[in-house]
């Protein structure tokens, strides 16, 4: 079994901080590419009820609307500053098995135990979610959601959780007899693009969804939630969140301004290996990859 390393106050507010620092930047280089971008999750979260970070959350979210998405990937390389920062895509050469994408820091080092075993970019990190048009028609809407439940499961590589049992080995056998990457890279690729046809008519969609996990990627938001964002509080900074952020929120959280009970307020990540001053690249085949 792997061991697991429990991060103590000052470490854990370290990690806060360099993902505020992750953030920040992006949040600006956003802003100034005339990008729209909104915290998202459990980050909308934290910027509403606790102008900053759920003090027991260590990672920041953010989400953007398919057409900024799409530019975002156009014009990421040039410019950006991808010396510090990396944009982390799923293809057929670099796959985390993560459902969303990620901006990671080049110079960090933070190895989960899901993804001690791959050869991809292990610096702390922000997720990524593009929110694509839902299809107009209920049938329509139904093949999207089948296009993108297949395209999560070949894509994350794993059983999915908190699902029934047919589906649950349904999965199972999925995942044994496509075992190869290629042939499953083909399949969820393909998926992902049948997925996304809609976003050709983004503007004049009534409503958008995520491609993640369940029970989120079968929800429907109302597109104009999404239209523009609020700069609000987040800890010594300001960050983006939907001008629907609060009926967003109340749909996901229900009384989303009640605290949890106590016991449930605590880290939950899953961390191996962490050093935010040195690159995770000096680490390969010592904390992540240690077969080689």
């Amino acid at each position: 079994m792997t061991a697991l390393i429990k991060l103590n106050g000052e470490e854990f507010k370290a990690l806060q901080k360099k993902n505020l620092e992750i953030a920040k930047y992006f949040a600006q280089f956003c802003k100034e590419h005339d990008l729209r971008v909104f915290v998202f999750a459990g980050t909308s979260l934290g910027a509403i009820r606790h102008k900053g970070f759920i003090p027991w959350d260590d990672d920041i979210d953010f989400c953007m609307p398919a057409p900024d998405y799409k530019k975002l990937l156009e014009i990421w390389e040039t410019e950006a500053d991808t010396e510090r920062y990396s944009l982390c895509t799923q293809t057929q050469d670099y796959n985390d098995h993560h459902l969303t994408d990620s901006i990671r820091d080049n110079n960090t080092t933070l190895i989960r135990e899901s993804s001690m075993n791959t050869d991809t970019n292990q610096g702390v990190s922000l997720d990524l979610v593009p929110l694509h048009a839902a299809a107009s028609s209920k049938i329509g809407r139904m093949f999207q959601l089948m296009c993108a439940c297949g395209c999560s499961l070949f894509k994350a590589g794993r059983l999915p959780n908190r699902q029934s049992k047919v589906v649950y080995n349904f999965s199972k056998f999925l995942l044994w007899i496509l075992r190869g990457e290629s042939i499953r890279f083909f399949i969820w690729n393909t998926l992902e693009k049948l997925a996304t046809l809609p976003d050709r008519k983004y503007e004049k969609a009534k409503y958008v969804k995520e491609f993640t996990m369940f029970p989120f990627i079968t929800w429907l938001y109302p597109k104009k939630w999404f239209d523009k964002s609020v700069w609000v509080p987040f800890e010594d900074t300001e960050m983006p969140v939907a001008v629907g952020c609060r009926e967003y929120l109340s749909k996901r959280y229900g009384n989303y301004m009640e605290l949890p009970p106590v016991e449930e307020r605590h880290p939950v990540i899953r961390i191996v290996f962490m050093d935010l001053c040195n690159s995770y690249k000096k680490y390969r085949g010592i904390q992540y990859l240690k077969n080689l």
